[in-house]
C-alpha cells in the first residue's frame, strides 16, 4: 500500500516536473522571438469625429502620420518629420472649423 502511494506520487512529480519544463521552454522561446522583432508603431492620440469615424496620430521611426479611419478604410491625411503636438492641434482645430 505504502509503495502504491510512493509510485503514485513520484508519477505526480514526475508529470508536474516535465510540465514546468515545458511552460519554462515556450517562455523561453517566446522571450527570444521577441527580440527579433522591434516595433517601433506608437499611437499619439486618437480623435473620434463621430461614432464611426477618427483621426489617428501615429509616429513611426521619428516620423508622424495622420491617419483617418472609417468602416471604408484607412486614410492618410498628412505626414511629416517633424509633426509636433501644436502642429497636430492646429490641424485638428482646422479640421473642427471645416
Amino acid at each position: 500500500m505504502l509503495t502504491m502511494a510512493l509510485q503514485s506520487l513520484l508519477g505526480l512529480c514526475i508529470v508536474l516536473g516535465l510540465f514546468a519544463l515545458i511552460i519554462w521552454g515556450v517562455r523561453r522561446f517566446q522571450q527570444q522571438s521577441n527580440k527579433t522583432v522591434k516595433r517601433d508603431f506608437k499611437m499619439i492620440q486618437r480623435i473620434h469625429l463621430d461614432s464611426k469615424n477618427c483621426i489617428v496620430e501615429i509616429s513611426h521611426h521619428g516620423r508622424h502620420y495622420l491617419l483617418g479611419l472609417s468602416p471604408g478604410g484607412m486614410v492618410q491625411l498628412h505626414s511629416d518629420h517633424a509633426l509636433t503636438k501644436e502642429s497636430a492641434t492646429d490641424i485638428q482645430a482646422e479640421d473642427h472649423e471645416a
